[in-house]
């Protein structure tokens, strides 16, 4: 499995990491260096790939940080994730097929290092999408110049369109009702259903942090990358949306991630708790609603359970379609007014956050959004369970031609192209 490694890149590979280790497969999970941690929190083992040297990306961050929503996920996957990821893991990855001689890679849809990789070696190939139908696509559309360039360098036959991107199989765990009826299904598509059935019993417990207090459960959560130090949110964004929902007739659980110190909150009023992380598992069944950013693993990790969400999308375009999808399905509402105003990194405006109460007072009171939300927690849970996906990889990797090493000229091409020399 290759993935970047940053906790919400890995999660969306886990489940089928983990189905295959219960059907007795070896399963080795190559991200880059400084992400082991998620990969081992996921019970995955790990190998290591390059990091992108900060020389390459830290030039891109004044730029990045003036740019709007749309324009920053152009300049993020077409230019991070496509060019430096993919020059820095390109030695280490194939050093790492090499010697293990893998039956079959399986990619999340925004590692792209893979994909030269498994052509070279003819391994067979597999993606896991990391969001919806639209954004998917999208991501081939902003990736294949960059990896055009590499193709041609390594002397693989170019793809100027990414043709080879979307001839892949496509695992996912978006149930069709939440996908974009306008946007195209990938071809070759299989989904599958992760964890309990939606309404089903709550299975993992939940601390009592306010004894005595029955009030409705609100989870707020902005993920495990938005709290970092790297980024302008917390704990701003976390205090204005605290000091929202606090007045509400509601229990307020709220989850800031490894990055940043609790304290960092202040003062908190007797109806909110904060904890670094508490799985999302353990506190869906028992929420009224969810708020987040509208990232993958919050979005159909709320749904999966049935929960109606307020989706406040911060700074990256799946997190805009997400919320879309959200209040299309009727399962939630988003607070999604600045896509085309906001800059990347710019904090919500005061008319976007002054929604904030509202939109889960009306999430709470309103039946018909978790009505919906169950709907389509309905679906996920009839898709094919994740341990079908194990029969589907033996399947694949059955289908698969004669295997071949690198041939030692495209390794030389790769290794210089990646290290700044000439092949």
């Amino acid at each position: 499995m290759t993935t970047r490694g940053s906790s919400g890149h890995v999660l969306p590979l886990a489940p089928f990491g983990q189905a295959c280790l219960r059907a007795g497969h070896e399963v080795l999970v190559a991200a880059q260096r400084q992400h082991r941690a998620n990969v081992e929190r996921a019970g995955l083992a790990f190998s290591p790939v390059g990091d992108p040297p900060e020389h390459e990306w830290k030039p891109l961050l004044g730029q990045f940080g003036q740019l709007g929503i749309e324009a920053a996920n152009e300049l993020m996957i077409g230019e991070y994730f496509a060019r430096i990821d993919t020059r820095a893991a390109l030695p280490g990855l194939i050093a790492i097929v090499e010697d293990w001689q893998p039956d079959v890679i399986v990619r999340e849809s925004w590692e792209f290092a893979s994909t030269l990789v498994a052509e070279m070696c003819g391994i067979p190939l597999v993606r896991v999408g990391l969001g919806l139908a639209a954004v998917e696509e999208a991501a081939i559309r902003l990736a294949s110049a960059a990896l055009d360039e590499q193709r041609a360098v390594i002397g693989l036959p170019r793809d100027p369109a990414g043709d080879r991107l979307r001839d892949t199989p496509y695992f996912t765990m978006v149930p069709a009702p939440l996908e974009d009826p306008a946007a195209a299904t990938p071809a070759r598509a299989h989904r599958f259903a992760h964890g309990r059935p939606a309404g089903g019993p709550a299975t993992v417990p939940l601390t009592d942090w306010w004894p005595g207090n029955d009030d409705p459960l609100v989870y707020l959560t902005f993920g495990s990358v938005t709290a970092g130090r790297h980024l302008p949110y917390f704990p701003a964004v976390y205090r204005v949306a605290i000091d929202a929902l606090a007045p509400l007739r509601a229990r307020i659980l709220v989850t800031i991630g490894d990055h940043r110190d609790l304290g960092e909150l202040g003062p908190l009023p007797p109806n909110v708790h904060a904890e670094r992380w508490v799985p999302q598992d353990a506190v869906a069944p028992h929420a009224a609603a969810i708020v987040c950013h509208g990232g993958y693993g919050s979005t159909l990790g709320a749904l999966r359970h049935g929960v109606p969400l307020v989706v406040l999308p911060l700074f990256s375009l799946d997190q805009w379609a997400n919320a879309a999808a959200v209040a299309r399905a009727g399962a939630g509402v988003a607070l999604d007014a600045e896509l085309g105003t906001r800059r990347v990194l710019g904090l919500p405006g005061t008319a976007t956050l002054d929604e904030l109460a509202p939109a889960v007072e009306r999430v709470l009171t309103n039946p018909s959004y978790r009505r919906e939300a169950r709907r389509i927690g309905d679906a996920t849970h009839a898709l094919a369970p994740v341990e079908a996906a194990v029969d589907a990889l033996v399947a694949i990797s059955a289908q698969a031609g004669p295997r071949r090493s690198a041939p030692p000229r495209r390794y030389a091409a790769c290794t210089g192209a990646c290290t700044g020399e000439r092949a």
